[in-house]
Parts: C-alpha cells; sequence; structure tokens
C-alpha cells in the first residue's frame, strides 16, 4: 500500500511539472502571437522557412535543435525575423543513461545588400580564451578594451576591419545585450539569451540599429553576388 501511495505521488508530481510546462509553452505561443498581430508581423509555431538549415555556427552546434515561435514582418524599415532558437548536448554516465543539457536564445534575422564572409562575434571569457574553434582565425583589433570585451572570429581580416570601424566598435561597447553576432554572405543573426515576448521588438530594434551602423565600405568593398 505504500508503494502504490509513494508511485501515485510521484506520478501526481511529474504530471504536474508537464502540465505547467505545458501551460508555459502554450502562454508563450499565445503571446508572441499577440505581439506578431499588434505590429503587423506574420506569426509560424513552426520553422516553415527552415531557417535552422542558413549556415550559421549557432544553428550546427550541439545534437539536436529546432526554431520555433516565427514572426516575419518589418521592424523600421527592415525587413526581419524574430524567433526563439534552441539546442541541446547530450551526455552518457557510461551506464547507457543520457541526459540533455538545453540552451535557448531568442534571434533575429535580417539580411544586408551584401556578398559577406563569415564571420563571429561573441563575449570574450575564460572559456573562448583557451583556444581557436570551429576552423575560424581570431582577429585583434587596435582597440584594446574592445579586444578583452569580445571575441571576432573570421577569416577575412579585411572584412573585420571594414565591419568594425571605431563608431561601430563604440557602439558594440556600449550596446553589448546580445550573446552573439553572426554574418554570412547577406544574413545577419543576432542572438540573445531567450527573452520575453514584451522584449522581442527590442531585440529588433538592436538589430535595426546595428544594420545602421555597418560602414559603407563594407558594402561596397564586398557587394551582392
Amino acid at each position: 500500500m505504500v508503494l502504490v501511495l509513494i508511485l501515485v505521488g510521484v506520478a501526481v508530481v511529474l504530471f504536474g511539472w508537464w502540465y505547467a510546462q505545458y501551460r508555459a509553452k502554450m502562454a508563450r505561443i499565445k503571446a508572441v502571437a499577440a505581439l506578431g498581430r499588434s505590429f503587423g508581423f506574420t506569426f509560424s509555431a513552426e520553422d516553415s522557412d527552415f531557417i535552422v538549415s542558413k549556415p550559421f555556427v549557432l544553428f550546427s552546434r550541439g545534437e539536436g535543435r529546432a526554431v520555433e515561435l516565427v514572426l516575419s514582418g518589418t521592424h523600421d524599415g527592415i525587413p526581419m525575423q524574430l524567433f526563439d532558437y534552441w539546442y541541446y548536448d547530450e551526455t552518457s554516465d557510461g551506464r547507457g543513461n543520457r541526459s540533455r543539457q538545453y540552451h535557448r536564445f531568442t534571434c533575429a534575422l535580417a539580411t544586408i545588400p551584401a556578398a559577406c564572409p563569415r564571420f563571429q562575434l561573441g563575449h570574450e571569457n575564460f572559456l573562448t580564451r583557451l583556444g581557436d574553434h570551429l576552423g575560424l582565425s581570431d582577429v585583434e583589433l587596435e582597440y584594446d578594451e574592445f579586444n578583452r570585451t569580445f571575441r571576432v572570429k573570421c577569416n577575412d581580416q579585411k572584412f573585420a576591419f571594414s565591419l568594425l570601424d571605431a563608431q561601430m566598435m563604440e557602439w558594440l561597447l556600449g550596446a553589448s545585450s546580445f550573446a552573439t553576432i553572426e554574418i554570412d554572405g547577406p544574413w545577419v543573426l543576432v542572438a540573445a539569451k531567450k527573452l520575453d515576448p514584451s522584449k522581442w521588438l527590442t531585440l529588433g530594434s538592436w538589430l535595426e540599429q546595428f544594420h545602421g551602423k555597418i560602414p559603407p565600405v563594407v558594402y561596397s568593398t564586398y557587394p551582392p553576388q
């Protein structure tokens, strides 16, 4: 009898946890869809445009990944998409038991009229200082504070120097509420840690400002193909 009560208790706890997760997910879907309607963006609960197939490093991490809750529209004159993205790392304890660690982001994606080489900008930390990864070379700028704050990876140093002029670096130092920025071809991706839907358009505004700070030399040196 005691064992039955324990099993019932465990089942109730597990169901309560699942139901709370389900309600939170449904509430987020409703909030994102409502946000889209209020600003004239279209909403899709799934990645119908196959955004996750774009060649960004963030989209290659982990053993599994997905884009979901996609808003598509124009914000301050810039066509863009806002969405949630997650990936997971899977580990094993050596005895057949596997576990997953999820990493969750809210992202903004736009295009620019340029054919850019692959570029990554992220925050410098202890782990990033341990060495190179993913085959991209580190770029050191002539601005010590920027080098201490950010890690720039690009195999075309000319592009990195063209993009990160003095004005852009100063702006990034004062507007660093993002996890990573990636550019590849005409696509620009800004990722932040998972945001409440009420803050999604703040990320859109950030991307629009970044777009406006791109130096003209980038467009003249790397014209669209």
